[in-house]
């Protein structure tokens, strides 16, 4: 006997469950790749604030101390660099889940089993939300690394390490203030 229910039933699905297993969830943890270089200029630019400053104020010739500048300015745009991005990925996570928005990953599943307009709309103005929380998170990592960096290395440069020779003064000021900004949340 042949019920016609039943031959729906019996078609292979998938269930809620294998979607979610195989969810590829390396979006929620990424920054948009503009952000990797408006993070890269920002440390090279970063940098080398503490380099005018001793060729201007300490009069630290450039060419006969090229090993250190070179040195210090290659260590202090890698640690800001990863300063900033370990804040901004701090600060994105804290906005999406005080604002609960949902992660790229649940969209994209919810997007995949979306029939109806309504729902479509919602994930596009979540997906517009997720936007603005990368702008803000992009925003307040450069302004509070920067301003971190800028005081530890000002008060190192002309207080703490003041009788210190120009180039040891440069490398501490300079990678006190890159491991400051990385380990101050």
């Amino acid at each position: 006997r042949f019920v016609l229910g039943t031959a729906r039933s019996m078609a292979p699905k998938t269930s809620k469950k294998e979607d979610w297993e195989t969810l590829n969830t390396d979006a929620d943890a990424r920054l948009p790749a503009a952000h990797s270089l408006i993070f890269l200029v920002n440390s090279a630019l970063l940098a080398a604030a503490p380099a005018y400053l001793f060729t201007a104020i300490f009069d630290l010739s450039p060419e006969d101390n090229m090993p250190v500048y070179g040195g210090v300015g290659a260590v202090t745009v890698a640690v800001v660099f990863l300063a900033l991005q370990t804040r901004a990925k701090g600060i994105r996570t804290k906005l999406l889940r005080s604002r609960g928005v949902e992660l790229e990953s649940t969209s994209a599943l919810k997007l995949k089993d979306a029939g109806d307009e309504r729902v479509k709309a919602k994930l596009k103005e979540a997906d517009k939300q997720r936007s603005l929380i990368n702008a803000e998170a992009l925003s307040l990592s450069l302004a509070h690394t920067n301003a971190l960096f800028l005081f530890v290395a000002v008060l190192f440069a002309f207080w703490i390490m003041r009788a210190s020779t120009a180039p040891v003064n440069l490398a501490v000021s300079s990678v006190t203030a890159a491991a400051a900004a990385y380990l101050i949340r």
